[in-house]
């Protein structure tokens, strides 16, 4: 077999879209825990095992499809007491961000290259993280849950920030970390760099490069590796 190469349409970076929890924060173990005290509620367990799929998805989503909380008003308290048990884990324990991302938001700023957060979390819970780490700055749009209909493994909320940045999607990058958001990243045309934050790195197979951190990252160099061409086999 013969390998030819095949020369894509040059990927032009125009905009960047960053997943928040597990991608720019270290967040996945306070939600576990919150959640586990959320499903604790309810009467029942949840083993990181358990958690790990859900990774990604909006909370109102767990609350209906896995706790089976079928009334609004009892959805949003459960949505509420999930917030309040994660706020009160990350004020006694803290809250880290991904080595090097503050670095890499403050490169991507002396760039001007316009930066927009794409996150299943709600705007409450955003916003406060945001601005405990100091990052809110850095956003020139923020989506959250309650600013679409569908939450990822669908491309609304990616579709979304492209939208409000003005940017076409096939010029904008993504940030993720989770599979569900790796795939509406690709659903919604872009191009996507995965952060092994939470290990699996099986996970993130789909997504065009994978990353531990943003340590040493250069935009300008990412962007060039994205652009190399593909090798594609060809029969005799």
């Amino acid at each position: 077999m013969n390998l030819q190469r095949i020369s894509p349409k040059k990927f032009s970076c125009k905009a960047v879209i960053f997943d928040m929890d597990g991608t720019l924060i270290e967040s996945t173990n306070a939600d576990f825990l919150a959640w586990q005290k959320v499903f604790l509620d309810y009467g029942r367990n949840l083993t990181f095992n358990d958690y790990s799929p859900l990774l990604g998805k909006r909370s109102v989503a767990v609350v209906k499809d896995l706790l089976k909380i079928t009334t609004e008003e009892d959805q949003a308290n459960a949505l509420s007491n999930k917030s309040k048990y994660f706020f009160e884990i990350i004020t006694e324990q803290g809250l880290k961000t991904i080595p090097f991302a503050t670095e890499f938001l403050k490169h991507l700023k002396t760039l001007n290259i316009p930066v927009a957060l794409a996150t299943s979390s709600r705007r409450e819970k955003t916003k406060g993280v945001l601005q405990k780490v100091g990052m809110l700055s850095y956003f020139d749009v923020l989506v959250t849950a309650e600013d679409v209909i569908n939450g990822k493994p669908f491309p609304d909320v990616f579709l979304k920030a492209a939208s409000l940045l003005k940017i076409p999607v096939e010029h904008c990058l993504v940030f993720e970390d989770a599979a569900s958001g790796i795939t509406a990243a690709k659903g919604a045309g872009m191009k996507c760099v995965a952060i092994s934050s939470n290990g699996d790195s099986q996970l993130l197979e789909k997504a065009d490069m994978v990353i531990e951190n943003f340590g040493n990252l250069n935009f300008e160099v990412l962007c060039n590796k994205l652009n190399k061409s593909n090798l594609s086999p060809v029969l005799p």
